[in-house]
């Protein structure tokens, strides 16, 4: 029995010794590049595929991503200290309503020069929920105007339809309206909280109950006089995305833009100093959008939280000049001024079939910047000809993307992969001067 128990011994020693002389062994290195995409989509909301290519546009690798799946693409006898350009592409067929027709739209995004190792999230950030609201309105002697904040108009209330109201609104939660009625010179607004339903119907709302609204508008200046879009909501909580819609209504597809140069801005609650504490909302988000009529004009945009609204939105001090547009495929700009991101965006729009590529690249201050779209896998090829042959027209819009609380290209490009904030454009201040090539 002691022999036994000696020779245990000694076995256990041994096992021992060569825990320590190598307790971790060293895993090698993987040498290859290769990029990680993870896809929380289904097949029902879009099918993917991926491909590397050079420089040159020559293709490396490529394959498909399943649906609602993790998946990686390595390029065969590459080093992780290599650079490839990455194209995500998204394929969706659908049914153009009343035609019976099959329409597909195909996105597609190439990442230039990416790094070994970045993870790509595909997924969908849309948090915003549709609501019906309508309403009847009663104590009304004469009628001048009505905003619903973010409501698409079905039916407006006049005297013929005993002031009936129909609208379709996009919100957070929060769904507030103000109406102008009987000659009097202050709006009045009702205000609803914590709406979840697909409806609201609101029979015989008095408006001399409605609350009065005294506060006057805030009034921002605009770069150029022009048509202009635009949304204001003050920001109850970033977190919950939680907003009160402040912008005006929402015209209906195909309406005409308003050509302005200001904004005039009405909140259903001031959010005056004067006001006891808390604050009705704590910050505001404004997003614009508009095309100068000019010669020499461009398209400015804007996406930025504020502690107060401004006063107005300054000129873009960045921009950009064309160098060489020699085809479809490839295109040259003059980089003018400190600026983020450069994109470049092309599309084709014939039934039955939508294409459009984003390419984004770093750009260079005072430098030109070169961009050839990569080859087409044979595949996609063969099934989207006008995409082989990339027909876009000769034409390209390209922009310049800077941020004012994102410090470069590579801190932007961060926030795109991840793709995990769908507010992460306001909260790094973004402006955009776009021209088209």
């Amino acid at each position: 029995m002691k022999i036994h128990i000696f020779y245990l011994l000694v076995i256990i020693g041994v096992i021992s010794a060569c825990n320590k002389e190598n307790p971790n062994p060293p895993l090698n290195p993987d040498p290859l590049y290769k990029v990680v995409i993870n896809n929380e989509l289904n097949e029902l909301q879009g099918r993917y595929a991926v491909w590397l290519s050079d420089e040159e546009g020559i293709i490396k690798a490529f394959r498909w991503i399943p649906g609602n799946d993790t998946a990686q693409i390595e390029v065969p006898q590459s080093k992780n200290s290599d650079l490839f350009d990455c194209t995500i592409a998204r394929f969706f067929p659908f049914e153009a309503p009343g035609s019976g027709l099959r329409d597909t739209t195909i996105t597609l995004t190439t990442y230039t020069l990416l790094a070994h190792g970045e993870t790509i999230n595909l997924r969908n950030l849309a948090y915003k929920q549709t609501t019906d609201l309508s309403f009847s309105l009663v104590g009304v002697n004469s009628f001048d105007s009505i905003i619903v904040a973010d409501g698409l108009t079905f039916a407006r209330p006049h005297s013929s339809n005993n002031y009936y109201g129909q609208y379709q609104v996009e919100h957070t939660g929060r769904i507030w309206f103000r109406v102008l009625v009987n000659s009097e010179m202050f709006w009045r607004y009702l205000y609803f909280d914590n709406i979840t339903g697909n409806s609201l119907n609101l029979n015989d709302v008095d408006v001399n109950l409605m609350t009065q609204s005294l506060a006057h508008p805030s009034k921002i200046v605009l770069p150029f006089t022009g048509p202009w879009k635009y949304k204001v909501d003050g920001v109850v909580d970033t977190a919950t995305l939680q907003f009160v819609p402040l912008g005006d209504l929402r015209r209906a597809p195909g309406g005409a833009e308003q050509v302005i140069s200001a904004l005039e801005v009405f909140e259903p609650v001031a959010n005056e100093d004067f006001m006891p504490e808390p604050k009705p909302y704590t910050s505001f988000r404004l997003q614009v959008s508009g095309t100068s009529d000019a010669a020499d004009g461009y398209s400015y945009y804007s996406d930025d939280f504020y502690v107060k609204l401004p006063d107005q939105l300054t000129t873009p001090v960045f921009d950009l000049e064309p160098t060489l547009l020699s085809d479809n495929r490839n295109v040259a700009v003059q980089c003018i001024g400190d600026f983020d991101l450069l994109s470049f965006n092309r599309s084709f729009s014939s039934a039955p079939l939508n294409i459009a590529w984003e390419v984004l690249a770093k750009p260079r201050i005072g430098a030109i910047v070169v961009n050839r779209l990569p080859d087409v896998p044979e595949e996609i090829e063969r099934a989207y000809p006008p995409l082989a042959s990339y027909q876009f027209g000769n034409t390209v819009r390209v922009r310049a993307e800077n941020y004012t609380r994102l410090n470069n290209y590579e801190a932007v490009l961060k926030q795109r992969l991840q793709n995990t904030d769908p507010l992460w454009q306001a909260k790094g201040g973004y402006t955009g001067r776009e021209e088209l090539y």
